[in-house]
């Protein structure tokens, strides 16, 4: 910040990012942001996951505690995955304690790539998918849940996800409980978004966070392998697209060193959840897909 007279600020500078912003360019940006948000110097996507994820840290008595062991578990996917941008870059806990912050209470290792890049999927009927070269893998399910509010504006500020109902929704449709998912494939922006989405799915209770996910539980060998390609903070962002054509790879049989089954000690899939989460926890998609 330039120097002040007589009430004035007649220069100002931004860090964002890699690049700086003049006075202009600061304004416009933060032009797109909300007033509450602009006028106590809070704006982005990280800062505003930070704010729920530290309520978190009260109210479900969670934290890095608990998000340590979804960075590590899915630097250990990623370590499998010659795509992945971590691909050998393996983590300890102790260099995960010792990343940087970013946003308190998000180090590093807690915020999703920034990545070029592109990905695609083809979807079509399963009865045209009969004549196809590859196993295709199936729509069993899917929900969606559109809260709509901002953080700021939920009754408890931890989040408030629509996947409990899109959850139940694709469950619903598939005909399935939350016993019969092999593996799951998380919108994962932030280490507390797998947390919260999950445990809005109802695989673990409020505050059980930590115990569910110790032990390597979501890594491979683990009774519940999570975002098996490293995901968006290890593998790389494509948004939805990163878990979603990862359960497609996964069902198709097609993920090599890290694909599900004997080769990563974990069970051969046949029923795989995944979700994609929008704005600040304020839509969500649940799907469920399963081999033919």
């Amino acid at each position: 910040m330039g120097a002040l007279e007589s009430g004035e600020c007649r220069y100002v500078m931004l860090s964002y990012g890699h690049s700086a912003l003049s006075s202009d360019g600061m304004l416009r940006m933060l032009g797109e942001f909300e007033v509450e948000d602009m006028v106590f110097g809070h704006f982005g996507a990280a800062a505003a996951y930070a704010l729920a994820a530290r309520r978190a840290m009260h109210v479900y008595r969670t934290g890095p505690g608990t998000w340590q062991h979804i960075a590590i578990g899915q630097r250990r996917w990623a370590n499998l995955n010659p795509r992945a941008m971590m691909y050998d870059r393996p983590m300890s806990a102790e260099e995960y304690f010792n990343a940087r912050w970013h946003v308190e209470p998000f180090r590093s290792p807690d915020n999703c790539l920034i990545t070029d890049g592109g990905r695609a999927c083809i979807i079509t009927t399963a009865e045209r998918a009969r004549d196809l070269r590859h196993r295709p893998a199936l729509v069993m399910g899917m929900g969606h849940d559109h809260p709509a509010r901002s953080v700021y504006r939920t009754l408890d500020f931890t989040g408030g996800t629509g996947a409990k109902k899109a959850g139940e929704k694709a469950l619903a449709m598939a005909g399935i409980t939350l016993g019969d998912i092999d593996a799951c494939e998380i919108y994962d922006c932030f280490t507390y978004t797998v947390e919260l989405t999950l445990q809005d799915y109802g695989f673990f209770g409020p505050g059980e966070g930590e115990d569910w996910f110790r032990d390597g539980a979501t890594e491979p060998g683990g009774r519940m392998p999570v975002n098996t390609s490293g995901g968006l903070l290890s593998e790389a962002y494509f948004m939805g697209l990163t878990p979603f054509t990862e359960a497609v790879m996964q069902l198709m049989g097609r993920c090599g060193e890290r694909q599900l089954g004997p080769a990563t000690r974990t069970k051969d899939p046949e029923i795989i959840l995944c979700s994609d989460n929008g704005g600040i926890f304020q839509s969500h998609a649940c799907y469920i897909l399963r081999r033919p």
